[in-house]
């Protein structure tokens, strides 16, 4: 059904997941409904970014991805449009119910963002990247708040922040034709892909030093440290390698794919620790 398919329910699912970690990592608190209603706000919230960032995006998925559901014309752009409206009207009206003034203040911000990132920020320099990290880094945040586990909860926000930073950046380069045939102004059209798979390495390299720290800190134990070092620092040094010796399209989409199941694997690692 293409008004399930443009939501990407997978992702949906995704941002429900990373609510209820944020809420729930390293945490005894159980606020069960406020937690319900917080992972429930952040899924419509996200599913109307999809779907306005869809409407923005015809010209450019028409060059891209032209099998996509607006493109293709199995849904009209207007009925896409109002119906990105009601799902961000639905997440903001259900973040009240987590009685939490931050909650409702991140609903909103967040509603305002993706709409302006949808429309005008995505085609900007860099911006658009950091502010795609900033939204996939502030469900775990969401999550933490609600659940008063916000200490918690920032150590895997800011692994978030780093990961979707550094996959914005490469689907950054796998995007590029589309993009420059409109006159975007991507990191990716300005510096080239060979410049901008560079560019991925410095907040990947944060990514690595930053569980060296928690090491250190006594956050995560050394066992932890090392999972985490055989399941996601050497996957993603490797992926970078991949893209950097032949960075053509086929391979930046392959990374792009590829690094979806790397966060997991980190998900799954913090958790465990």
């Amino acid at each position: 059904m293409p008004f399930i398919k443009i939501i990407r329910p997978f992702n949906c699912l995704f941002v429900i997941i990373s609510v209820y970690f944020g809420a729930y990592y390293h945490s005894a608190n159980s606020n069960i409904y406020p937690i319900v209603f917080a992972a429930l706000s952040a899924a419509l919230i996200a599913a109307a970014g999809y779907v306005i960032n869809d409407f923005f995006d015809i010209p450019i998925d028409i060059i891209n991805r032209p099998n996509r559901i607006l493109p293709s014309g199995k849904i009209s752009p207007k009925a896409a449009y109002l119906f990105s409206m009601l799902l961000f009207i639905l997440g903001i009206t259900a973040s009240f119910f987590t009685q939490n003034l931050y909650c409702v203040f991140i609903a909103i911000f967040n509603s305002i963002l993706l709409f302006g990132y949808a429309k005008v920020f995505k085609m900007s320099f860099i911006i658009g990247n950091i502010l795609v990290a900033y939204t996939t880094a502030s469900t775990f945040l969401y999550g933490g708040l609600c659940n008063n586990n916000l200490k918690n909860s920032m150590i895997i926000v800011i692994f978030a922040f780093l990961y979707t930073f550094t996959r914005e950046i490469i689907k950054d380069g796998e995007d590029i034709e589309g993009d420059l045939k409109l006159g975007a102004k991507t990191l990716a059209v300005k510096i080239g892909r060979k410049n901008i798979v560079l560019v991925s390495i410095f907040p990947s390299i944060a990514i690595i030093l930053y569980s060296i720290f928690l090491c250190i800190d006594n956050f995560i134990g050394l066992k932890i440290f090392l999972a985490f070092t055989v399941g996601v620092s050497l996957p993603l040094i490797i992926l970078i390698i991949y893209v950097l010796r032949k960075s053509d399209i086929k391979r930046f989409a392959n990374t792009s794919s590829l690094m979806k199941i790397n966060m997991l694997m980190l998900l799954i690692i913090l958790w465990v620790g």
